[in-house]
């Protein structure tokens, strides 16, 4: 069972066995064809087909990897298939040649499963059209494997976590102990790219440039103090400072009168605050009206991010910008973090860290609540300070 535990992702032991008897029919079944397989030529690899339909920080650390490949391929086109809503972020994308948006992905809590079965076949039919010579999955996931297999992709990479190996060209062990980023690289390592250094700035239209500041020109006048993007919300609650804890971070900086502040996020995540209002005119509510295509354009005018281990918060550290993230014990810092030195994470060690569930599982939330307000504000003047100081010796 032990040996199970480390080849399969899931916890509960039954699933483990259930897995490995999949793999290994898959595996005695597919040995006549595996034996007659030719090596691998990547100087005939002209489409690829890369599969990141998850979340936005996972699709942000991915991008390292997909750099390299470009590198590696530069004569090839690369797809990206990315969930819908995350797409519009990477149409100016350089190391992607097109985009192919998934509505009804497993991981959209909001698709219904019927949904996702008819866009599976939809999917797995345009995909074989396109005749890819070789498809990535950076997740691991076996619906992922299937779909590529299903669309015809020829040699196919993707860890094994959750089974499939048989069925692919190149399978590795779920062993995440690497950041994500580096745990990315890994995995396309046999095809003999380049190692990246950091993540990739997203990069945005002159004309997407222009839109942005048509709408949010009159609220973003060039300000005389720093500004500090914040963002309350976060994929899961168990990622989540409270609210009240916000609330009296923003009133603080505002009374103390030190930076204007840049409240970012969804209509729905205007709930995580119970209120915006009080506050001075330095203090600027965009949540619900700004799009997730709009976040680079907003993080490239900003001094400072402010925020929890979410979407955005990978986004900012992807721009270059300095950070401070509140971080749950729901993951492991070492292989979640926003990438990059300039993150600086706050956070409460709990003996129950890593839990990896999106609601604490004992209610008390200690991981988050036991962060202070003080700690917070202390850690944004440090930097606002340190900042301060090196322009004034430019």
């Amino acid at each position: 069972m032990k040996l199970l535990a480390k080849r399969y992702r899931f916890r509960h032991w039954a699933k483990r066995l259930a897995f490995f008897c999949f793999d290994l029919a898959g595996m005695l079944l597919s040995l006549p064809f595996r034996l007659g397989r030719k090596p691998l030529e990547p100087e005939r690899i002209q489409r690829i087909l890369v599969v990141r339909i998850d979340h936005i920080g996972d699709v942000v650390m991915t991008r390292p990897a997909l750099t390299a490949l470009h590198k590696r391929f530069p004569n090839a086109a690369i797809d990206l298939l990315v969930a819908a809503d995350i797409a519009p972020l990477l149409e100016d994308a350089r190391e992607i040649r097109g985009l192919i948006p998934m509505r009804h992905s497993w991981f959209n809590r909001r698709s219904q499963g019927l949904d996702q079965i008819r866009e599976f076949f939809s999917l797995a039919s345009a995909l074989r059209a396109r005749h890819y010579d070789l498809g990535i999955d950076f997740r691991g996931d076996l619906r992922n494997i299937l779909l590529m297999t299903a669309g015809g992709v020829r040699e196919k990479f993707a860890y094994t976590g959750t089974g499939g190996g048989f069925l692919l060209r190149e399978a590795r062990l779920d062993d995440r102990q690497a950041h994500q980023v580096q745990w990315n690289l890994d995995l396309i390592a046999p095809l003999h790219v380049p190692q990246a250094a950091g993540l990739v700035p997203f990069t945005y239209s002159e004309e997407r440039k222009k839109d942005f500041w048509a709408r949010f020109q009159r609220d973003l006048a060039p300000a005389a103090k720093p500004r500090i993007v914040m963002h309350a919300g976060a994929g899961y609650p168990s990622k989540r400072w409270p609210g009240v804890k916000y609330y009296d971070l923003i009133k603080r900086l505002d009374q103390e009168a030190i930076a204007q502040v840049v409240l970012i996020g969804t209509e729905e995540e205007k709930k995580l605050l119970p209120t915006a209002d009080g506050f001075s005119d330095q203090v600027l509510d965009l949540r619900g009206k700004t799009k997730l295509l709009d976040l680079p354009v907003l993080l490239d005018t900003c001094d400072l991010y402010v925020g929890n281990d979410s979407g955005p918060a990978h986004i900012a550290a992807a721009q270059g910008l300095e950070a401070v993230v509140l971080f749950s014990g729901t993951n492991q810092p070492d292989q979640w973090r926003p990438w990059s030195d300039q993150v600086h994470l706050v956070t409460h060690p709990v003996p129950c860290s890593p839990c990896e569930a999106m609601v604490c599982p004992l209610k008390h939330h200690d991981c988050m609540e036991g962060i202070a307000v003080d700690l917070v504000y202390a850690k944004i003047r440090e930097i606002l300070k340190h900042r301060q100081t090196a322009q004034g010796a430019g």
